[in-house]
């Protein structure tokens, strides 16, 4: 399976009904070992589909889910106050501020990229 998206629990409010609503709606994921953490197969071209399930899970306006699409080049980056297309390393510096700004830590601004 291709997992392009990793949903922490600890992020997340109410995170079985989640995960029932993404199993619903067709979304393939494994559990992380050890750990209630997944990843998620999401297709680009259900990327809103997948973001307007997880956003309203997401605790707090800073804390993320992203989807990584190297194909596309683009990260989408869906926060609990919004979501970002990041398809450039302006665009990702912006976000990463964006999201320390509202109170993110530093450290979990961790998203990596392949953007030259």
């Amino acid at each position: 399976m291709t997992t392009n998206a990793y949903v922490l629990e600890w992020a997340m409010n109410d995170y079985r009904a989640l995960l029932t609503k993404l199993k619903g709606a067709g979304f393939a994921f494994e559990k992380e070992p050890d750990k209630e953490h997944i990843r998620v197969n999401v297709p680009f071209s259900r990327k809103e589909e997948f973001a307007d399930i997880v956003q309203p899970h997401i605790n707090a306006p800073y804390n993320y889910v992203d989807a990584k699409y190297p194909e596309e080049n683009m990260i989408y980056a869906v926060f609990g106050a919004k979501r970002i297309e990041i398809t450039n390393l302006n665009e990702n510096e912006a976000a990463k501020k964006w999201a320390i700004n509202l109170g993110l830590p530093p450290k979990q601004a961790d998203w990596s990229h392949w953007f030259k």
